[in-house]
This record gives structure tokens, C-alpha cells and sequence, in this order.
């Protein structure tokens, strides 16, 4: 009577009785049950889950947009073709914002002659100076604010972080085909305008050079200092004029938007939001797989903490029963329950957190290998995320059963009426869906998509149902032959329960196995880590020839550059978007190519590829025609050197960016190109053993540009096996809620074990028969459970591997045999062990 000596207490006294120290003493007794410890250990898995991989994406999302700002030497860049104002850095200043100042042209370097060995044999009756187009970068002494200069004293030496206040007076850093242009080493003189000045050092990386890579003249850092003694920068110089920016994140965005009004035509603010398309695609695929994976551990635990709510409900419904009969109000009765379920949901919140800060710790000394740089600190929204992800499921999965219990009356409980008996797993459906509706969305960020998963969810539940009514309906009619348990409505339910479970499993370890294994051989060890640009037509043969006799292949795909001016007959102007990354691709050419198939890693979304013979058409890739608002059939007038060509998009194509091959916004037609000028490019892989022909290469060909990608591969192959890892650790959690899944569903059938058994017993069953059936039974409905769930796995981990990571569907059908075995086991093994205790108890006491 504990709980009728409480409700007197209750209505002698005011609302204060529920303080802090009762709802404590309450949740005390609460804990001894078996369902609430059920309960809170899958909301701990599910904080856990949501948590550990929310502090691992936030850190790596901001890892990589710091990593961004270092390609660009700072937060935000301001271009002009004019002298900056002053009043904009005073501002800048006043902000609290760090400023750096460059300024770039072309011009003309020189040497009074060959100055290497093999030059000097190769020119002994040439003398002449040489000369070579260089673009000249004059930077303040404290560029880049983000980042470093990386050189080094030969084209394959050991690299160093430069900085320019080391540099002597008339020293520079040069990128290493001017040295060979000019051949020349490091150390040696050149003429630049009225300077002499000493080429110190070979540029290997340096910000900004992503965003560079088909510049055409090799590129030169002067120190600003120095700028004023070459005199090459007068009035009529066309020189482009940079401002860097670097500070607080608020700071920078406030300083933005007061710039942006003020800006002249000849004035643009340059971002990078994404960085460099290849490395943000795999990041933002490996994202993914371990959202993915929380995601199917959250759901997972929900399924445990609905069935442990089951269960607890049916356990308290005496207690209820008592509650009211002795006069407590719903009111009262509801707040007791409620700040038990919140309670638990908090400190189940609270906890997670912390576990999952230390976890995604652990995994994020991998992720600071692969960006190669201090992580920023964690952030307090996963914590939120994690709190608000277990009240969500308390709402969702446990706050419905208890609503039900608390509009039964007295009499229909203590009569055993209770609603739960009549349909155990019939959840109130509104709560259940938002609540997971809002979880989903929690996880992708995405509305849209968070509704296609719940209609999933909701399918895949359907088709549990009715393909497990099918099945144990044709089961029945074995069953007398077999001497099998009798297939009924229970079983079916409990099939879809343990389906639901196993199917997350089993699509988790799809996604952890045959997933990651294609996307490893989507890039395969041999992917190329070399681009060369500016091929001239006649230079093609000679360099395949030279490549072959190591070996290397050289595809090669035709470049001619072409600047956007109309769209459907409209001229274009960046005032016509108020997207930033719009206005980006408009102020540049537009790198275009044409080949008579489509590349690699590409695939139509829209139309058909062109013709063999094609002279027409345009081929436009999915992202820029959203950003640019284009579509099928929409025509672009492009100014080819002087020469303005107009065509009609006739397909869209979807781009694997990390593929590393040359891959293009703009294609036209395959003979579009055959009277136009143009250069060419080719991705070619050069391993270890063959780097030696490098050097060959750019000396006998010095006016094209070798681009080395090897590091950005690395960092790809490197992100795939660290989100292989990830997923890894992922799966654990999805493994305990699943654990906690089977033996709630195993609990919130006990009660009515006990009857059953206690009614074979009476009628003379004995334990052997009890133990052979109960076996059978769990067997027939883990079987199941398994077949059903294995095949739905296939299915989802087929979609999402074409739909979510652009990977190619693939049949795994011994998943189909493991799932069957392996959800037989499970579930018999586990079922035998909930109830086996039952088996020995008198059937007398197991009326009582």
C-alpha cells in the first residue's frame, strides 16, 4: 500500500510534495525494475550514438572550413582591378579583423643566359638572354594570413614552411617551371624590370593554388616592400588587387555584409565555402555513412524503449489502479510518470554526452591525421542534440503508452481490460511518426529527405506485417504435420519487432562492409595523382610517346576557354544572383572540353550524350545549372577568343569530383572543337618508381604545368578508411540497442508467458515439451524475423548505396543466409534464457 499511503500524502498537501527529493526517491524505486533499466540503456545508446557522431561531424565540418580559408590565404578576399579603398581596411581594423595586401600581373622575367650544365652544352652557340612570362604576386609581409608557403630547393626535395620575413633583400619564391623556363636553380639571378633579383627558393604549395591551377605563367612572390623598385606597377598596369581578411567568424560576417553595398563593379568578395570539390565529396560522403549509422542506432533504440515502455506500463498498471481508486487525479498521476520518463531522459542525456565526447575524442586523433591540422574545440550543439534526441524519444516511444494507461478506468484494469492486452504494439501513431520524424531531421538536416526515410520506415513496417502474416499462415498448415507451435497473430508481431531490429543490423553492416569496400574500389590504387595542362596540339604524340616508355597512360581531353555572356538570349550579369558562388563563376572563364565520350565518374541525369559526329550541343553539369539557374533546353552564349558561340543544352550530368580525373562544368559537342584553338589536359598516375620522368617531361616540354594531386588522393583514401573505422565504432551502439531490442521485446511477453506456461503445465506439459516448443517457436520467429529483414537490407543498402553515395548497386544474396541463421539464433538463444526461470516454477505460483 506504499503507493496509497503516497496519494494521502498527496492531497494533504500542496504541489510542493513534488519537489526534487520526491521525484528522486520515486525514480529510486523505478530503477529496481528490470523495464526502466531497459529503458534508459537504450536511451544511453541512443545519446550516445547521436552525440559522439554529432561532436565528430561539427568538428570535422569546421576542420575543413578552416582548411578551406588556408587555399585561400584568409576567411574572405576582396578582388579588384583598382586600388582598394583605405576606408575599407580602417573599418576592417576597427572590427578587430587582420588584414594582408597582394597585388598580381604579368610580366616578363629573364636571364643573361643558361646557367646549368646541360643548358649550357644545349645552348653553347645560343647566348641569348632568356626570357619568360611569369605572374607576379606582391604580397605584404604577414601573407597569407591562413596557411603557409611550403618550397623547397629542387623540384623533388624536402619541403619547408617559408615564411617571407626570412626572405634577403631582392630574394623571391618562384614555382619550379619557371626555374626550368629559365633553367636555372635555386639561388640564381633574374632581370625583373629594373630589379636583379635572386630566385631563393621553389614553390611546392601555397594558398590560393587550387583556385590557380590553370593559370598559365608560372608564378612569382615578391615582397610587397619590393614591389616599388622593379617600377613595373604604373597606372596603365593591368593588375589585379587582392585584400585578405582574417578574424572571428561574427566579426567576418558582419564586416561582409557592411561591405557588400559599398562594393564597385570592378570590386568582389571571394569565399570558399566548400573547399576543393574532390576532398569536400568524399568528406561529405563519409558523413554520411556514419549519419546513416546513428541514425539506424537511434532508431533501433526507439523500437527498445517503446517495448520496455510496454512493458513498464503493464507492470504499473496495479499501481495506477490503486492510484485512482484511492481519489489521486490524472494530473497527479501523469506528472509522477512524466518526470520519471524526463528524469531518466535527462541524466540518460546528460551521460551520453559525455560518453560520446570521449568517444568521438578517440576518433577524431584519426580525423586530425587526415586534415593535417589542429581540430577546433568541440561545440555545445551535439550536447543539445543528444538531450533533445532522448526527450524526443521519451515523447514519442514512452509518453504514448502511459497517456493510454492513464484514460483506463479503475475497474477495466483491476478487471485486466486494459487495452494493452489487446494490442500490445498499436502505438498512437501521430506522436510515434513526429517523433521520428523529428529525429530523422535532427541527423540530415533535411526535411525532404527526413520524410522519405519515415514513409521508408513506415513501408518497411507494412511489409513486415504482411509478408510475415503470409508466411506463418503457410507455416500453420505444417504445423500438425511437423508437430510445430501454432502460428498466431503474436508471432507475426513479434517477427516484425525482431525484423525491424535485425534489419538494422544487417543494413548497418552492409554499409559497413560492401559499402566502404565500393567506395574503396571507386578509387582504386592506380587512380591518377598527376594532371598536366597546357598541352599544345603538336605536343600530344610526342608526350604519349615519352609517358609510354614508363608505362603510363595519357587520356587526353581538349581545353578551350570560353567566357558565359548570355543565357537564353539575356545578357549575363552578376547582379543577376545574389548567390556568391554564381557570382564566382561568372567573373572567370569557363574551362570547356569536348570528346566524343562522356568522361568517367559522370552520368546523365537529363538527355542523352552526344553523337559520335555531334557538332551541336551542350552538356552542363547538375550543380552549376542550379547554381546558375539553367535547364534542359535553355541555350548559353559563350565568347571563345573573340568569337561568340551559341548552344542548346541537350543533357545534365551528375560529376564524381573526388574521382581525380579532369572533370568539367561545361561540354560541348565532340567536333565542336575541330577549328577552335586549343590546348589540352590529361590525368595520368606516376608512382614512385616513375616520379624521375617528371623532370624529363617539363624540361623537354617547359610550357606545360604538372599538377601534383597525390596528396589530395592520400587524403581521400585516408577518409575512407577512417570513415570505414568510424562506422565500425557506430556499429557497437547499433549492437547494444539491438541487444536491448530483443530482450525488451523478450520482457514485454513474460507476463503472458507465465500464463501460458502455467495453463501447459496444469494440463500435464512437461519441461522437455515446454523447452522443445519454446525453442522451436523463438527459432520459427527469429528465422523469419531474419529472411524478411536480410532481404529488406539488400534492398535499402542497394538505394542508398545509388541514391545517397553515387556507388553502383550490387547483390549480396549469402546475406540472405546469415541474416535466416543468424536472427534463428539470436532470438532462440536470447528467448530461452528470458523464460527458462519460468520453467521451474509451480504452476500455483505462477497464477499468484
Amino acid at each position: 500500500m506504499s503507493d496509497a499511503l503516497q496519494i494521502s500524502r498527496w492531497k494533504n498537501t500542496n504541489r510542493a510534495s513534488f519537489g526534487v527529493n520526491k521525484i528522486i526517491t520515486d525514480w529510486k524505486r523505478f530503477w529496481r525494475l528490470a523495464e526502466m533499466r531497459l529503458l534508459f540503456l537504450a536511451l544511453l545508446v541512443a545519446v550516445v550514438a547521436v552525440t559522439s557522431v554529432g561532436f565528430f561531424t561539427d568538428r570535422a565540418d569546421r576542420a575543413m572550413s578552416q582548411q578551406a580559408t588556408t587555399m585561400l590565404g584568409g576567411d574572405m578576399v576582396l578582388v579588384s582591378t583598382r586600388p582598394i579603398s583605405d576606408d575599407f581596411l580602417i573599418e576592417a581594423t576597427s572590427r578587430g579583423l587582420r588584414s594582408a595586401e597582394t597585388i598580381s600581373f604579368p610580366s616578363m622575367v629573364s636571364v643573361s643566359g643558361t646557367s646549368t650544365a646541360a643548358g649550357a652544352a644545349k645552348n653553347a652557340e645560343n647566348s641569348e638572354a632568356k626570357f619568360q612570362l611569369a605572374q607576379i604576386k606582391a604580397v605584404s609581409l604577414n601573407y597569407p594570413l591562413h596557411g603557409v608557403i611550403e618550397t623547397s630547393e629542387t623540384a623533388l626535395g624536402e619541403t619547408t614552411s617559408s615564411g617571407l620575413k626570412n626572405l634577403s633583400h631582392n630574394e623571391v619564391l618562384a614555382e619550379s617551371r619557371l626555374f626550368i623556363a629559365l633553367d636555372i636553380k635555386a639561388g640564381q639571378e633574374a632581370q625583373l624590370g629594373k630589379s636583379k633579383i635572386k630566385l631563393a627558393r621553389m614553390i611546392r604549395k601555397m594558398p590560393d593554388q587550387s583556385t590557380s591551377a590553370f593559370q598559365l605563367a608560372p608564378k612569382l612572390i615578391l615582397p610587397l616592400p619590393q614591389l616599388a623598385e622593379t617600377g613595373l606597377l604604373t597606372p596603365a598596369s593591368r593588375a589585379s588587387y587582392s585584400q585578405l581578411f582574417a578574424g572571428d567568424a561574427n566579426a567576418i560576417k558582419d564586416f561582409t555584409a557592411w561591405l557588400k553595398p559599398l562594393l564597385k563593379k570592378t570590386e568582389t568578395i571571394r569565399t570558399l565555402d566548400d573547399g576543393l570539390p574532390t576532398v569536400q565529396q568524399a568528406l561529405q560522403r563519409g558523413q554520411r555513412f556514419l549519419k546513416m549509422a546513428s541514425l539506424l542506432a537511434v532508431i533501433l533504440a526507439g523500437a527498445g524503449i517503446a517495448l520496455s515502455s510496454y512493458s513498464l506500463a503493464q507492470h504499473e498498471t496495479p499501481s495506477v489502479a490503486v492510484l485512482k481508486t484511492i481519489g489521486a487525479s490524472r494530473k497527479q498521476i501523469l506528472i509522477r510518470y512524466l518526470s520519471q520518463l524526463f528524469l531518466s531522459a535527462t541524466l540518460a542525456g546528460i551521460l551520453g554526452a559525455i560518453l560520446g565526447y570521449f568517444i568521438q575524442h578517440f576518433l577524431a586523433q584519426y580525423l586530425q591525421d587526415f586534415v593535417g591540422q589542429a581540430l577546433p574545440s568541440a561545440s555545445v550543439w551535439p550536447v543539445l542534440t543528444g538531450l533533445l534526441t532522448a526527450w524526443l524519444m521519451v515523447l514519442g516511444f514512452s509518453a504514448p503508452h502511459l497517456l493510454r494507461l492513464m484514460n483506463t478506468s479503475p475497474v477495466q484494469i483491476l478487471q485486466g481490460q486494459s487495452t494493452h492486452e489487446k494490442a500490445p504494439l498499436i502505438f498512437s501513431i501521430f506522436p510515434l511518426s513526429t517523433a521520428v520524424l523529428l529525429l530523422m531531421w535532427l541527423q540530415t538536416h533535411d526535411l525532404i529527405l527526413s520524410i522519405a526515410l519515415l514513409f521508408a520506415v513506415l513501408i518497411a513496417l507494412f511489409i513486415f506485417w504482411i509478408f510475415a502474416l503470409l508466411m506463418l499462415a503457410a507455416l500453420r498448415q505444417l504445423g500438425e504435420r511437423w508437430r510445430l507451435p501454432k502460428a498466431n497473430k503474436r508471432m507475426a508481431l513479434m517477427v516484425v519487432v525482431f525484423g525491424i531490429g535485425l534489419f538494422s543490423l544487417l543494413l548497418l553492416t552492409t554499409l559497413r562492409g560492401d559499402l566502404i569496400n565500393r567506395w574503396q574500389a571507386s578509387l582504386p590504387s592506380d587512380a591518377p595523382n598527376h594532371f598536366l595542362i597546357n598541352i599544345q596540339p603538336d605536343e600530344v604524340a610526342p608526350i604519349q610517346k615519352l609517358l609510354a616508355k614508363q608505362a603510363i597512360k595519357m587520356p587526353v581531353h581538349p581545353i578551350v576557354l570560353g567566357r558565359l555572356v548570355k543565357i537564353n538570349d539575356s545578357n549575363v550579369s552578376e547582379d543577376n544572383y545574389e548567390n556568391e558562388r554564381a557570382k564566382r563563376i561568372l567573373s572567370r572563364e569557363f574551362n570547356m572540353s569536348a570528346n566524343p565520350t562522356m568522361p568517367l565518374g559522370n552520368k546523365i541525369i537529363a538527355g542523352e550524350w552526344f553523337a559520335p559526329d555531334a557538332l551541336k550541343g551542350l552538356s552542363v553539369e547538375e550543380g552549376i545549372a542550379k547554381t546558375l539557374r539553367l535547364k534542359m533546353g535553355d541555350t548559353m552564349t559563350f565568347d571563345i577568343a573573340g568569337e561568340q558561340i551559341t548552344e542548346k543544352i541537350i543533357n545534365l550530368r551528375s560529376v564524381k569530383w573526388d574521382s581525380m580525373r579532369p572533370n568539367f562544368f561545361v561540354m560541348m559537342a565532340p567536333k565542336a572543337f575541330d577549328d577552335q584553338s586549343k590546348t589540352f589536359i590529361t590525368s595520368i598516375h606516376v608512382s614512385d618508381k616513375q616520379k624521375q620522368i617528371l623532370p624529363t617531361l617539363i624540361g623537354e616540354f617547359p610550357s606545360i604545368t604538372d599538377i601534383d594531386v597525390s596528396a589530395i588522393l592520400n587524403q581521400v583514401r585516408d577518409l575512407i578508411n577512417k570513415a570505414a573505422f568510424a562506422v565500425q565504432a557506430i556499429f557497437l551502439f547499433t549492437l547494444v540497442a539491438g541487444v536491448v531490442v530483443l530482450f525488451s521485446a523478450l520482457q514485454s511477453q513474460k507476463a503472458l508467458r507465465r500464463k501460458e506456461i502455467a495453463i501447459l503445465k496444469t494440463l500435464g506439459a512437461s519441461r522437455a515439451y515446454l523447452r522443445r516448443n519454446l525453442l522451436i517457436e523463438f527459432a520459427m520467429i527469429g528465422g523469419l524475423a531474419g529472411f524478411l529483414a536480410s532481404i529488406l537490407a539488400i534492398i535499402a543498402g542497394n538505394l542508398a548505396a545509388y541514391f545517397l553515395f553515387d556507388l553502383s548497386p550490387e547483390l549480396n544474396l549469402s546475406l540472405i543466409t546469415a541474416g535466416t541463421f543468424l536472427g534463428a539464433l539470436l532470438v532462440s538463444v536470447a528467448g530461452y534464457l528470458n523464460i527458462r526461470g519460468l520453467l521451474s516454477v509451480m504452476p500455483v505460483s505462477l497464477f499468484k
